[in-house]
């Protein structure tokens, strides 16, 4: 194993012009998706056969744990040496470690398993499958970060949603709108002033589903086109997400009327 790059930073690879980085859908991309999918399914198995006790101190240790990883994150970005403004929480799902940490020791949920179902966990889901820092190799800190990271989030939900603490509704959509509207012009600015790109606000992150926006909004319109295009994507991916919920939900009650029936088939026998 060569453990050569396993501290690089992008700013490194970009002077030194390094071809070190994946290619999404390569062998080692769809390993790591497989192994977190299945890790996902055996975690939110078991959690959702487990007390409400205990199921309240799974959530807090997911919780503290996304946050201690990006402190650690963090703490090895500024050892290096590399630009730390390029690393700050300022994407969507940096922002899901306070929502994990207000839904883990917060009272009221209402908000916070909204925000899970369709924003953190999509976000997540997204940043797996078409992944932003290809630049890296697999064996490099911030790759195995990324993909673990994200991968909690998932698997929070995962948990959340199978044993029926998460209930999307159709408010819920709107009221993840307004959280995130209230956030973007803050970062939209940010990143006017500094250069960066958090929330893809200002410039679509290769290879992902904003790139088609950017190619019909933002070279035509220039960028306030282009966040239009986002925001309309946005309002179409959670009323899609809305929809699968709600077939889900179907399903669910579905199952549930046919496991009564057989238990009460297997009383009268």
């Amino acid at each position: 194993m060569n453990f050569e790059y396993f501290f690089i930073y992008t700013k490194l690879i970009e002077e030194q012009q390094l071809d070190i980085g994946f290619q999404l859908y390569s062998p080692g991309h769809l390993i790591w998706l497989g192994a977190l999918l299945i890790m996902g399914i055996i975690l939110s198995s078991w959690y959702k056969k487990q007390e409400q006790q205990l199921q309240l101190k799974t959530r807090k240790i997911m919780a503290v744990g996304l946050l201690l990883s990006e402190i650690l994150k963090d703490g090895i970005i500024i050892a290096v040496g590399a630009p730390f403004i390029e690393y700050l929480p300022l994407h969507l799902c940096s922002f899901a470690i306070f929502g994990l940490l207000y839904d883990a020791f917060g009272k009221n949920r209402k908000l916070s398993t909204q925000m899970i179902a369709y924003a953190f966990f999509p976000g997540a889901t997204a940043a797996l499958l078409f992944c932003n820092w290809t630049e890296y190799p697999f064996l490099n800190y911030m790759s195995i970060h990324s993909f673990l990271f994200h991968g909690v989030i998932v698997f929070y939900f995962l948990m959340l949603y199978r044993s029926g603490e998460i209930v999307p509704n159709y408010k819920g959509i709107w009221k993840t709108m307004k959280v995130i509207g209230a956030v973007a012009p803050f970062v939209f600015v940010f990143n006017l002033f500094t250069g960066q790109n958090y929330l893809f606000l200002n410039e679509a992150s290769p290879g992902s589903p904003l790139v088609p926006i950017w190619n019909i909004f933002g070279t035509t319109f220039g960028l306030p086109g282009y966040l239009f295009g986002v925001i309309l994507l946005v309002i179409m991916v959670f009323h899609g997400l809305y929809g699968v919920y709600m077939v889900l939900e179907k399903v669910k009650e579905k199952r549930g009327k046919e496991n009564e029936r057989e238990e009460s088939y297997q009383k009268e026998a």
